[in-house]
């Protein structure tokens, strides 16, 4: 089936963001991934409409969305980890909310770590089960995770866990489990290939920038989640990069894809670890080179979320520069779009505008001078910075405005 002209669709947005929210997992990705393969498995042996299936799908794909830090991810993925805390689950259920298309999700992914003897009527019969298929699967790659157990062995130790599970979910996932291709299907790149035509089963539900654009402040959010030290930092990138589109009389929907950019431009930073980029010394050459990778991850996530140009490169390009001395790409100015170069002079204002621990807010003034340097070293575009310069006022406000 042809897929429609449009932005992008649910489907392949979820699927695009579950890419972003395994980086968590740093040097152990795939976890929402391999959930989502492993819960369609069980749910097809139980023959669950296929309604269902596709929000069991999107659920398994999003449920870690509350985790931002490689620390808390970490945690999780301890062994069964029975003792952990839900704080997550509430956060990841409260960001699905702000999300109309996706906030049928937030019930489940909330109570995706309540017990199947605790459930209660705290969900609709379907969701409860959705919920504690999610529970499962998921303890069932923490404890491959933590120890490389593979096959029944690992439903049979779930099981001695009383109350946990419900009964008719564990006799499911004890069948589909005695296939060796059970576990071979959460191996890339098969895993990538049949979550793909999960999708493709289904009728496309198209989304338009105004839907989003929501999606990507409330991604940007989670993001921003990453480090205090940068908390806010998306949304005010967002919002002056917004206002420097309009004032550089770009098109509607071309200032609204640049501040869906603006949003993400940073959702490769979810697979630096947390020591890293919190750390306030020099970096060494190893650690230089992760950190220029969170750019080239973010292009790598927005163009399988939007596809090629666009969006993935005005947010993947953002640390270019038109001498060709930026990162990862090296590209040139000739390659560097207006919108790319909006989202990086809107990216150095916020940052310098910015409370951090190691340093007060700098000044309009200040901020002006520095941007002015930058011109001159070929980093930021020159008409962009004067633009900004000019409305020095109105960016300050829109770049700080999260941190009152």
């Amino acid at each position: 089936m042809a897929r429609t002209r449009h932005l992008t669709d649910l489907d392949r947005l979820v699927l695009a963001l579950s890419d972003a929210f395994d980086l968590v997992g740093v040097d152990r990705l795939g976890h929402c991934r391999r959930v989502a393969a492993m819960a369609v498995a069980v749910a097809e042996e139980l023959c669950w409409h296929k309604a269902t299936i596709r929000m069991l799908m999107h659920a398994a794909l999003l449920h870690d969305c509350g985790v931002s830090t490689t620390g808390e991810h970490h945690d999780l993925m301890g062994d069964l980890s029975w003792n952990v805390a839900n704080e997550h689950s509430v956060r990841g259920a409260e960001c699905l909310k702000r999300i109309p298309e996706l906030a049928h999700l937030a019930a489940i992914v909330a109570e995706h770590h309540t017990p199947w003897g605790s459930m209660g009527d705290r969900l609709p019969e379907d969701e409860a089960l959705i919920a504690n298929l999610i529970h499962l699967v998921d303890r069932i790659d923490a404890k491959r995770n933590h120890c490389g157990v593979m096959g029944r062995n690992i439903v049979s130790i779930l099981t001695r866990h009383t109350g946990f599970f419900s009964p008719e979910l564990l006799a499911a996932a004890d069948q589909v489990t005695r296939c060796e291709a059970f576990w071979f299907f959460q191996e890339e790149p098969v895993l990538t290939e049949r979550l793909t035509s999960f999708i493709w089963r289904w009728k496309p539900i198209p989304l338009d920038l105004p839907a989003v654009l929501r999606v990507a402040e409330v991604v940007g959010a989670i993001i921003d989640r990453k480090s205090t030290y940068t908390e806010h930092h998306s949304l005010g990138v967002a919002r002056v990069a917004g206002l420097l589109a309009r004032w550089s009389d770009l098109a509607p929907d071309t200032c609204t894809g640049i501040e869906i950019a603006a949003y993400l431009h940073d959702i490769g930073k979810l697979r630096i670890p947390d020591q890293l980029l919190d750390k306030q010394g020099t970096l060494d050459p190893i650690e230089r080179m992760r950190m220029a990778r969170h750019a080239f991850d973010t292009r790598a996530i927005l163009t399988r979320a939007f596809g090629e140009g666009g969006i993935a490169d005005w947010a993947g390009f953002h640390h270019e520069c038109l001498s060709g001395n930026g990162y990862p790409f090296h590209l040139e100015a000739e390659f560097l779009s207006l919108e790319t170069r909006i989202v990086a002079v809107a990216d150095v204002f916020q940052a310098l505008a910015q409370q951090r621990p190691y340093r007060a807010p700098l000044t309009i003034a200040e901020i002006g001078a520095l941007m002015d340097g930058m011109v001159f070293a070929g980093r930021l575009d020159h008409d962009v910075v004067e633009l900004c310069k000019a409305h020095g006022e109105e960016c300050w406000t829109a770049a700080t405005q999260g941190d009152n």
